[in-house]
Parts: C-alpha cells; sequence; structure tokens
C-alpha cells in the first residue's frame, strides 16, 4: 500500500525531498507550489556550496560534502543542470578562531580528494584577488574545485526527476488550509475545488512555514532575517581575472557575469535588531529592489576596507529575500505535535547546501520511520526546552 505524501513548496527543499521520496517504490508524492518551481527564495540563493568556511560548522562536514558532489553528479549528468559556476572560493581569516576554522575544513577537502592550500603569502593571495585588501588578515584559505550552484536550476532538475519517478507536480496551486482531526493530518484543501488527502504532509515552505504552520495549528519558531543582495558593476566594466567567491565573516561576494554580487552573510546577523530581523509576510516582498540603504552602505564599507579595489564599482540593481531561520540557525526538519505534519525548514542562508542531506534522511523518516543523528540535532523538540 502507498504512503501518500503532500509537499507544501517547490522550492530546493521540497524538490529535493519529493526526487528522495521518489527512490521509494511505495511513495505517493504531490508537491504543490503557488508559483513557479524553484522561485521565491530559491531563486535569490547565492548558491555558494564552498568546500570550507564558516557558514557551516565542520561537525557537519559530510552535510556540506553529500550536497556539493550531489550537484557534481547532476551536472554529469546533464550538463548545466545545476548552474555550477566553477570559481573557486576564497575564505579569509581574520582571527584565530577564523583561522582554524578554514584549517580544519582544509583537511577535509583534501581528505575527500579535493584541493585546499592555506595562504600566509599575501603577494600570492592578491594574485587570486588582485584588489583584495591584505591589510589585517592572517591568511586565506583557498582552492579552485568548488564555486556556486543555481539553486533554481536544481529545483526544476529535482521536480523533473521525480515526475519522471511517478510524483506529480502542482504549480499556480495554492495551499489554503491544512486538514487537522484529532492532533493528526488528514490532508489538504487548495485553491483548486478539489481536496487532497494524504498520509503525511511536509512542510517545505521555507519563509512561509509560520503561516503554513498556523493551518495545521501548529506555531513554527522562525525568524526572517534580510537577505540583501547587490549587484555592481567593477570599474572598467569587467573584471580581468577570475573573481572567486570570496568569503568573510561578515559578508560574501562571487561574481555574476561581469557584475559582482554582495550580500551580508546570515551568520552575522542579530536576531534581535528589528532592521536585521523579524516575523514578516514574504508575500509582501517585491521581486526586486525593496533594500535598506543602511546595508548598501554597511557592505560598501566593507569593500572600502577589505576589497577597495572594486570599492567604486557602480550598483546595477539589488534585491531583498527573507531567510526563514530559528534563533540557533539550523534548519527544522521532522516530526512536530501534529501527528503527520514534518517541518522540512528554517534552512536560513544554507538549503542549497544542506537539502541533499537533510531530504535524504528525512525521506528514510517518512518512509520507513527511521531517524538519523541529523534529525535528532534539527528536530522540533529542540526548540521547545
Amino acid at each position: 500500500m502507498k504512503k501518500k505524501i503532500g509537499i507544501i513548496g517547490g522550492g530546493i527543499s521540497g524538490t529535493c525531498l519529493a526526487y528522495n521520496l521518489s527512490l521509494y517504490d511505495n511513495a505517493d508524492v504531490t508537491v504543490f507550489e503557488k508559483d513557479t518551481v524553484g522561485g521565491a527564495s530559491t531563486a535569490k540563493s547565492a548558491g555558494t556550496v564552498c568546500l570550507f568556511d564558516d557558514s557551516l560548522k565542520n561537525r557537519y562536514w559530510d552535510v556540506r560534502l553529500y550536497g556539493f558532489e550531489t550537484y557534481l553528479k547532476m551536472e554529469a549528468n546533464e550538463k548545466g543542470s545545476a548552474g555550477f559556476d566553477n570559481t573557486g572560493t576564497l575564505v579569509v581569516a581574520t582571527n584565530k578562531q577564523v583561522e582554524e576554522t578554514i584549517k580544519t575544513g582544509i583537511a577535509l577537502a583534501k581528505a575527500a580528494g579535493y584541493s585546499g592550500e592555506y595562504i600566509t603569502d599575501k603577494e600570492r593571495i592578491k594574485e587570486i584577488l588582485p584588489d583584495i585588501s591584505t591589510d589585517n588578515i592572517l591568511g586565506a584559505g583557498y582552492t579552485n574545485d568548488d564555486g556556486y550552484f543555481d539553486g533554481t536550476m536544481i529545483s526544476n532538475y529535482f521536480a523533473k526527476e521525480f515526475v519522471a519517478n511517478g510524483g506529480t507536480l502542482k504549480t499556480g496551486v495554492k495551499v489554503e488550509e491544512v486538514i487537522v482531526e484529532n492532533g493528526k493530518v488528514k490532508g489538504i484543501k487548495t485553491s483548486e475545488p478539489e481536496n487532497y488527502a494524504f498520509d503525511v504532509v511536509v512542510d517545505a515552505s521555507g519563509p512561509w512555514s509560520r503561516f503554513t504552520g498556523k493551518m495545521a495549528g501548529l506555531d513554527v519558531p522562525l525568524w526572517h532575517t534580510k537577505a540583501e543582495a547587490f549587484f555592481l558593476s567593477p570599474p572598467g566594466k569587467k573584471l580581468s581575472y577570475t573573481f572567486p567567491v570570496l568569503k568573510y565573516p561578515e559578508f560574501y561576494a562571487l561574481r555574476s557575469g561581469d557584475n559582482i554580487f554582495i550580500c551580508k552573510s546570515h551568520l552575522s546577523m542579530d536576531l534581535s535588531n528589528p532592521m536585521h530581523a523579524g516575523q514578516w509576510d514574504p508575500d509582501k516582498l517585491p521581486a526586486t529592489g525593496g533594500t535598506d540603504e543602511y546595508f548598501i552602505d554597511f557592505l560598501l564599507d566593507q569593500l572600502e576596507m577589505k576589497v577597495p579595489g572594486i570599492v567604486d564599482s557602480g550598483l546595477v540593481s539589488s534585491w531583498l529575500s527573507y531567510r526563514a531561520e530559528p534563533k540557533d540557525f539550523w534548519p527544522i526538519l521532522g516530526e512536530t505535535p501534529v501527528a503527520g505534519y514534518i517541518l522540512a525548514t528554517g534552512y536560513g542562508g544554507n538549503g542549497v547546501i544542506e537539502a541533499p542531506a537533510a531530504s535524504r534522511d528525512l525521506a528514510k523518516l517518512i518512509m520507513i520511520g527511521e531517524s538519523t543523528p541529523l534529525l535528532e540535532n534539527w528536530a522540533y523538540s529542540r526548540l521547545l526546552a
């Protein structure tokens, strides 16, 4: 007998989970996406899955590696399907703690067969990124094996694969009610005339999870941190070198065509600062623009100190997105007090990195009832203490 599973959200979380579930013969999976697959916050993701940086603690190295290699396999199977831009990554050490994190990450990357080096020769660092200032830094970790991916392309690839495996994709269909009886999920009502009965409903709606959770009578303790991204046109309109993914604790930058994308890092956001974080309605976000002057001033100040060679860049465009995350900055995965209502949300700025491993484990939990240490670490129950 097949298990009927409904997934709310067609971003990277929902499509990746749908694909992993579709590998089980007894899974009957339907994904509901109110707009387009891989849109909304997934489309605004920078897509960095770097081999070593501070975005994900080294204790979760296997999560990082699994995500990275999932996308490399995707690219090998169908070129361009993951939108891989192999720019390499430069992670700058500004203090001893960051330096140790980088060195450990390099060791893990090398043990897995990838390149990595910790550089203290400042001339060598400037060879990699000529516009950087090497003042007040200890060194930098560098690999030329990674870069960034495209969350929208990845989501559409997963969607194509899970549909080929027998799943159902409903786009342009909004979930309007989660049907709960006696503390257990029974199905959903949508903008379509018919209702849908499910054994399991998964909330993979990211920034919408607070609103979706309320439909099921659940308080999902998520905050929205602002992802304010700016696209800069460098002096001369085009760089003469390959701009790597650049990681500082305060911000990250990467190339986007001939432009440079720059954004404040999510781990540097202050959840008690209403300028940085709140609980807002993501439906009111504009497709472009909406950014605050505070953030562009902050990022330009950072560039002036740290990458002065591009500080005179022109502002081409900007957008605002919301990263949904709990106050400990880890995802919320798995079972909830509402039986049959599963969460796959709260990835914050790390959805592209974490979704493959998390979805693999969630599919196992849903289909055979087997938990994993990852799901136990990121369970909803931890937030009730």
